[in-house]
């Protein structure tokens, strides 16, 4: 079994020069969505040439339908602006099932959310807010919305995908060990009689650091990168100039994959890709890329 993992960056890697996103306009949006057309190309290739049975994709955007006299009640996926659109629509003969669901506004106009997307039929799917209900639902961007599904792959059996985009974890606002907690209580409550289940995404928690610790310390789950690449802790996926992490300076590792402990699964190798040498750069994050070999005898 292969999965990759990316965070997408809510379409900023081709900013209109000179406007602030507040300002745009549905035009100026339009013109962002087909300047991504290389970039959109760059993915599909390297999806192309992975492979990857199961995708988790973070900062997935969509223009919302200003028409709408509710925007909130369109549903997320259904336009053509959407990202995981776009990069499907290139995908050819290769074809992934599906789930998403959106956290809030991206800067401000875009709506962002997180996507599970896979080779084999998605048994089950859902969503939940792992931020604090006084946040709001879509209003501040500080929610956060995390999709799952549960698939059934091929020898291996079902398998619960996560696909987490957390906040910070020293945020006075709304702080990402609740939001992390939330995530461990809910994946307890669906996943008891699932035996693999896996984590993926944009953690925003530095290898190493409290969150970081957090996550992989108690809580059943292992860092499978680590574990693939025993000297790896601080092999960056963001650099210090990526969005939120500006006054920080230095590059970090904040993208993981984590596995239950207990899965009958076992990481086989784990790699960064869509890095300059590995397909080319598509976002202010690079992806993870990783293979499992199940532990069951034949």
């Amino acid at each position: 079994m292969t999965i990759l993992t990316l965070n997408l960056h809510t379409y900023q890697e081709s900013k209109s020069a000179g406007t602030d996103e507040r300002d745009l306009t549905s035009d100026m949006a339009k013109q962002r969505i087909e300047s991504y057309g290389p970039i959109f190309d760059r993915i599909a290739a390297g999806i192309d040439a992975l492979d990857p049975d199961i995708i988790c994709f973070q900062e997935v955007a969509e223009w919302p339908d200003r028409a709408a006299d509710d925007p909130e009640s369109v549903a997320f996926g259904g336009t053509d602006s959407n990202m995981v659109r776009q990069i499907l629509s290139r995908l050819g003969d290769l074809r992934y099932h599906y789930t998403m669901d959106w956290s809030h506004y991206g800067w401000q106009v875009w709506m962002e959310g997180s996507a599970i997307l896979s080779k084999y039929p998605i048994a089950y799917s859902d969503s939940r807010f792992i931020s604090s209900p006084g946040t709001g639902r879509h209003e501040s961007w500080r929610s956060r919305n995390v999709p799952t599904a549960t698939i059934d792959v091929p020898v291996i059996g079902d398998v619960a995908v996560y696909s987490v985009h957390a906040g910070w974890w020293d945020d006075p606002k709304e702080p990402a060990q609740a939001q992390f907690q939330r995530l461990f209580d809910w994946v307890g409550e669906l996943d008891e009689s699932t035996p693999t289940t896996i984590l993926c995404g944009d953690f925003n928690a530095p290898a190493g650091g409290p969150a970081y610790r957090f996550v992989t310390t108690g809580t059943g789950f292992s860092d499978q990168y680590l574990i693939a690449n025993p000297d790896g802790m601080y092999d960056a996926t963001i650099g210090g100039d990526a969005d939120g992490w500006e006054a920080n300076r230095t590059d970090q590792r904040i993208d993981y994959i984590l596995m239950n402990d207990e899965a009958p699964l076992s990481v086989s190798s784990a790699r960064r890709v869509f890095t300059k040498a590995d397909f080319g750069r598509v976002s202010d994050h690079v992806g993870i890329y990783a293979e499992f070999r199940t532990n069951r005898t034949p």
